[in-house]
């Protein structure tokens, strides 16, 4: 009878999970970022609340600080995509591109005149092959992925919405929300809190490092730009999150407008926002200190500083954004910290190391 009554409980518990599963599906993944948020930005919230001595009024300031910081820039982009897409006339904008291919068709033979053959016959079909294509249909599909952008912005704008009552909720009851169900877990306590401390510590570090890089290469970018006449804001939050994109990263913002300066004659200007772009920012202030940063911020600002080297916690972002898109920077860490976290709880149990 007493097994009868387990197998009972475990059918029922196993279908109301299910239940549970379809009923919240549509909301798990805000969920869950929500939930990496907190985590991420659980130290700064108890410091709020040591000095502030109120929960409710650390958890509205916190949630509004992260709103401006994460999501009000990206609500900025979206409305100047919309703007450019209502505004912008497709035909001016498919005679620039077809006079930018004449151009760079014509500059490229002149310029390459001097180059070993081999390299002239490589540049030549590559130049052929560029002279052929439709910038017609190229235009009205980029307008397009703009104005699509721009249309889901409504989804993105609810989606923001769900994300932020959950991080509030978070805020507010994370503290009883965690040890109940530490209660529930059946292994230790201190293996669990082991392998929280390790996430909540990567997580930490990936953000605050990627939140201080795409600053830092936005503001660059920004000043740069602000000499050439350009909207320094627009283009320097834009070129913050482009930074994040692998691969191409901030190519995404710069390429175009060196391409625009050079449809304009400006030879020096593209020359100059080139060189600065790849040197100073994709060199130097990405590559280049990014990992310092890491090292930094995994030393100074996290209470338990991460056994876990910085490169690879370079590495898993670039993964997570390779995966996962934009919401991948947490992702892919969170990911990785946990599987690595969950390793060394398996040799302190089963293997007995410590």
């Amino acid at each position: 009878m007493q097994k009868a009554g387990i197998y009972f409980f475990v059918v029922i518990f196993v279908l109301t999970l299910f239940a549970l599963f379809e009923l919240y599906s549509p909301f798990l993944m805000n969920l869950l970022i929500a939930f990496l948020l907190f985590i991420a930005t659980q130290n700064i919230y108890h410091t709020i609340l040591k000095h502030l001595k109120s929960r409710l009024v650390a958890t509205f300031l916190l949630t509004f600080l992260l709103v401006i910081l994460c999501f009000l820039p990206i609500f900025y982009i979206l409305l100047n995509l919309l703007t450019l897409a209502t505004n912008l006339e497709l035909g001016n904008f498919q005679n620039f591109l077809l006079d930018l291919q004449m151009r760079i068709s014509g500059y490229g033979k002149e310029a390459f005149v001097h180059l070993p053959d081999l390299i002239q016959r490589e540049i030549n079909e590559w130049l052929t092959h560029f002279a052929t294509i439709d910038w017609g249909v190229v235009a009205k599909r980029g307008l397009g992925i703009v104005a699509k952008v721009s249309q889901n912005s409504f989804y993105f704008l609810s989606d923001t919405l769900f994300i932020v009552i959950f991080l509030f909720f978070f805020y507010y009851y994370g503290d009883a929300l965690g040890r109940y169900f530490l209660e529930l877990i059946p292994i230790e306590p201190t293996h669990i809190k082991s392998l929280y401390s390790e996430v909540s510590a990567m997580i930490s570090v990936v953000f605050y490092s990627s939140i201080f890089s795409m600053l830092l290469q936005g503001v660059l970018f920004g000043i740069l730009i602000s000499f050439f006449g350009y909207n320094a804001l627009l283009l320097g939050v834009f070129y913050g999150f482009a930074s994040l994109v692998p691969v191409v990263g901030g190519g995404l913002v710069w390429l175009p407008i060196a391409g625009y300066e050079l449809y304009l004659g400006n030879y020096s200007n593209a020359i100059i926002i080139t060189l600065y772009s790849i040197i100073i920012i994709a060199t130097l202030a990405d590559n280049g200190v990014k990992p310092f940063i890491i090292g930094f911020i995994n030393r100074v600002l996290i209470k338990t500083p991460l056994k876990i080297n910085e490169m690879l916690i370079f590495f898993a972002i670039i993964a997570g954004l390779t995966s996962f898109g934009f919401w991948g920077i947490v992702f892919g860490p969170a990911i990785t910290a946990l599987f690595i976290a969950l390793l060394r709880v398996y040799k302190r149990l089963y293997r007995g190391d410590t």
